[in-house]
């Protein structure tokens, strides 16, 4: 459980989630009482009347074996820290400011278009694979920024309206704010 009403988990394809109970149905089912009217409502197109929301959704390539709701440091912020059956350690962080969500919004989807797969598949495709990717920013393809010849950075920096040396420090940033 990440919080009272949300929740992760993740499948034998690869895929990871997090889902959140509705409010509504959240409270009534905390009241006194047996909840049994939330047993016999009525259904919803042949299934349970009361869903759960999807909130995040992402493809990982390995099967997940453990999900831990953890800080990696004394007084950090909870992360949520995956294992996979392959041996991949990989971390969910949630985003502080909006600012910054829409800055690695941004820089994703340079990436992408700007530095095509070396297997020439879409990145976007391929993250979702079974479920249309919702909700997550790809850590890994935002790390390849660093790896990018001078001419390319210039360019997805242009299209940023920012500096070489700012977007690197954002993305550094962004990773030493949750372990170090």
């Amino acid at each position: 459980m990440v919080d009272y009403e949300t929740t992760a988990g993740g499948d034998k394809f690869g895929n990871l989630w997090l889902v959140r109970c509705p409010k509504k149905v959240s409270e009534e089912s905390d009241e006194d009482g047996s909840g049994a009217h939330l047993i016999h409502e009525r259904s919803y197109l042949q299934g349970t009347a009361n869903r759960l929301n999807l909130m995040v959704h992402y493809y990982t390539q390995d099967i997940p074996t453990s999900l831990h709701k953890t800080n990696l440091v004394v007084g950090g912020r909870d992360i949520l820290v995956w294992t996979g059956l392959q041996g991949t350690i990989g971390i969910m962080v949630p985003f502080a400011s909006r600012e910054d969500v829409d800055f690695f919004q941004n820089l994703e989807t340079q990436l992408a278009s700007q530095n095509p797969p070396l297997a020439g598949r879409d990145h976007l495709i391929y993250r979702s694979y079974y479920v249309p990717s919702k909700g997550v920013i790809d850590g890994d393809l935002c790390e390849t920024y660093f790896l990018l010849p001078t001419d390319k950075k210039l360019m997805i920096a242009g299209e940023l309206d920012r500096s070489v040396r700012e977007i690197e420090r954002k993305i550094s940033d962004m990773r030493t704010r949750v372990a170090y």
